[in-house]
């Protein structure tokens, strides 16, 4: 069975959770036993030579297909990119939605869904919609799989300003379109399923990040020690609620810990582009790492997660990597987005910073520690393990195909 997948940015090498989503998932399809065939967008800053490299290692073709608007662009490029969208087609008002809806990858798209003649367009990300409708006309199944609600997210990250509640509409409106439009949504968290199901669609499942299952243990030690360390696992700080976390962490919870257990925890802060407004708040007891090169290394010294979730949609894995690890998480009840983890059981739950500051106390118990650390251990491998993800694309391909 031959599957074609268009996928946003090429997502090699995975580093943040989004690539490490579809690169993990396109790796998946062709351990599977399918013939997979991707079309890639690819920024000014990739390499045309690391594409080829990946598509001869992989044994995976590769199409890449240049990003026809960018930020970095100059002002007049920008300006030419915006008139020829809203000839091309005025009702695409996304900018995500009218990469897919430009001259070129239109074409590409065409001389694969004609001349390869794939069983299957799996699209990542809904606002590849512009592009179904050629799927639609030689009667191929499509799949989607949903990286997170888009309006959601793009209001939490740029703000909820009149502007940005005008620029959300047609990105809604393109959500409906990919769902009603889809033959099978994959959406990535129980939150998000729920959604989709509210605007009519008519095949929605749950399949978590893919990336998950390489994380998951079947234990961790769990150490009794004088000083605990503590972290946050943020990718970079240029994303709004990566910043807002490493903030509240060390602007409120922090000083709220020392007051109570000077010298008891150690802060680390992880992930790249630290802002210089935040180093200010460093300390004896609280240190910048930056990018840790291995990282299962250093998560093996690491005691407690703090992952506060104050924005941001989808599946953030900075939550459930160290749920997978085994590692104690204190997180937002919202960063859940449905899964089943339950407070004081296999996760520790907080809404301010103060009540932050009382489980980190909670935590210098090494019995609650053990308890949190085996109870995620097997709740994650319930939920996110190679089989189960598995299974779950495998079964619903071919029920596809068999309609």
């Amino acid at each position: 069975m031959k599957i074609l997948v268009t996928t946003i940015q090429f997502p090699f090498p995975p580093t943040g959770a989004c690539q490490m989503d579809r690169a993990f998932g396109i790796l998946q399809l062709k351990r599977l036993g399918f013939e997979v065939k991707v079309i890639a967008k690819i920024a000014e800053y990739q390499s045309l030579e690391e594409v080829r490299k990946v598509s001869i290692r992989e044994g995976i073709e590769i199409i890449p297909v240049s990003y026809k608007f960018d930020t970095k662009f100059s002002k007049a490029r920008k300006l030419k990119e915006y008139v020829l969208r809203f000839f091309r087609n005025p009702l695409v008002l996304d900018g995500s939605a009218s990469e897919f809806d430009e001259p070129e990858i239109k074409k590409v798209f065409q001389e694969q869904v004609e001349g390869w003649k794939p069983d299957l367009a799996w699209f990542d990300t809904t606002y590849t919609w512009p592009l179904y409708s050629m799927a639609r006309r030689h009667k191929i199944p499509i799949v989607v799989r949903s990286l997170n609600f888009e309006p959601k997210y793009f209001l939490e990250e740029n703000g909820y300003g009149l502007i940005n509640l005008l620029r959300v509409f047609p990105k809604h409106w393109g959500e409906k379109i990919a769902v009603r439009n889809s033959d099978l949504v994959f959406a990535i968290t129980p939150r998000e399923t729920e959604i989709y199901k509210g605007f009519g669609g008519k095949n929605i499942v749950t399949l978590p990040l893919r990336a998950l299952p390489r994380f998951l243990k079947k234990e961790r030690e769990v150490r009794e020690k004088e000083r605990l360390d503590v972290f946050f696992m943020g990718s970079t700080y240029n994303v709004f609620h990566m910043r807002a976390a490493a903030e509240l962490i060390l602007s409120r919870i922090v000083p709220l810990v020392r007051e109570k257990a000077a010298g008891e925890f150690f802060f680390h802060i992880l992930g790249a582009k630290f802002p210089d407004g935040l180093k200010k708040y460093l300390g004896e007891d609280a240190a910048y790492e930056g990018y840790v090169g291995n990282l299962d290394l250093f998560l093996q010294d690491m005691d407690i997660a703090l992952v506060p979730s104050l924005y941001g949609a989808g599946m953030q894995q900075k939550i459930f990597e160290p749920l997978c690890r085994g590692i104690p998480t204190i997180t937002s009840p919202r960063g859940l987005a449905g899964y089943p983890f339950e407070n004081g059981k296999n996760v520790l739950l907080a809404g301010n910073h103060k009540e932050f500051a009382e489980q980190l106390l909670k935590c210098r118990d090494i019995h609650l520690r053990e308890e949190l650390s085996r109870n995620s251990l097997k709740t994650c491998s319930q939920l996110f393990s190679q089989e189960k993800l598995d299974f779950m694309v495998m079964s619903k391909i071919k029920e596809l195909i068999k309609c």
